[in-house]
């Protein structure tokens, strides 16, 4: 495998295989659309908003910084893992949305410090 930047991995056309969720991080395995496989690891997770996300296509990879608490997000669910986020937690937080193809509309959220992603090629 073959470490790589979030945004040198092409997701169009590609499906989420499995989420894993683990305290405080989260893995994302993925089949591209050429059948090459990319797991993406995040670390220092507060949060995942997951739409029955295995076994749907993906569009594309939306990231967005997440302000913090004391900017009032107008989603309750940010507010609350915000809250809920533990003292002198120095990194920021980032939302990382999965976008289906069919729906054009988030179908993963994750919110985290911090990605890595690897790519597998196919044989």
């Amino acid at each position: 495998m073959q470490q790589l930047f979030i945004g040198d991995i092409s997701l169009s056309d590609g499906t989420i295989e499995s989420v894993l969720l683990l305290e405080s991080a989260a893995r994302v395995e993925f089949r591209m659309w050429d059948g090459g496989k990319a797991i993406f690891r995040f670390k220092g997770v507060i949060g995942v908003r997951d739409r029955n996300a295995a076994g749907q296509e993906v569009e594309s990879l939306e990231t967005e910084d997440v302000l913090p608490i004391r900017s009032v997000p107008t989603d309750p669910f940010i507010a609350e893992l915000l809250e809920e986020r533990p003292e002198g937690r120095a990194e920021g937080v980032t939302r990382y949305a999965f976008i289906g193809s069919w729906t054009m509309r988030p179908i993963l959220e994750v919110y985290a410090e911090e990605v890595e992603a690897e790519r597998a090629y196919a044989l």
